[in-house]
């Protein structure tokens, strides 16, 4: 257990020394007088409904935090945002990760926390830096097998997901002892 307590405080720490590293912009308007300089783009918040097509104009974007809008599904062809290296999507209305979701090949956090995803497309599995999935207090009950091609990751969220024993052992089995996956009590549920 000690052992990933420390993974997760130097995670934590690379991530966060991640976000200091670029200004943060947060607002489009500001952001498209200077592109080529958007790094992190923070439009947290702003009752977006869909993805704005202006996102194509930053072509060294790496983090994107969309979260607390009102998001339905993400684009069909996310490549890009191929060079992403943390999407935060928490608290959206989200119901589906698609394919779409393994273009983002650069990927080591992926927050889709607090939205309605019942399904997860196998093609996640092509985020092979993936360090962080957050999926809690969505309707998941299984995550594709694929997931086990997904190596580096540390740190698997699901709390506040009603699943059964059952179903929580299938899915500690997709990540082995490496990662570490966080689930609420498990239900007498089916």
């Amino acid at each position: 257990m000690k052992f990933f307590w420390t993974i997760g405080i130097v995670l934590c720490i690379s991530m966060q020394s991640l976000y200091a590293q670029f200004p943060v912009f947060e607002s489009l308007e500001t952001a498209l007088q200077t592109p080529d300089s958007v790094y992190h783009l923070k439009l947290k918040r702003k009752k977006l409904k869909s993805f704005p097509e202006e996102l194509k104009q930053f072509p060294n974007l790496q983090i994107l935090d969309l979260s607390n809008n009102k998001l339905e599904s993400l684009p069909s062809d996310l490549q890009y945002l191929s060079g992403l290296r943390i999407l935060e999507l928490t608290g959206n209305k989200i119901d589906t990760l698609g394919p779409s979701v393994g273009h983002l090949t650069k990927l080591k956090e992926l927050k889709v926390g607090n939205n309605e995803i019942w399904y997860v497309h196998p093609d996640v599995s092509k985020l092979a830096g993936l360090e962080i999935i957050e999926l809690w207090s969505n309707n998941i009950y299984f995550l594709p097998l694929e997931m086990t091609d997904l190596k580096r990751l540390k740190e698997v969220d699901l709390r506040g997901i009603q699943m059964n024993a059952e179903q929580q052992e299938n899915i500690k089995n997709i990540f082995g002892p490496e990662a570490n996956i966080r689930m609420s009590q498990s239900c007498n549920c089916q």
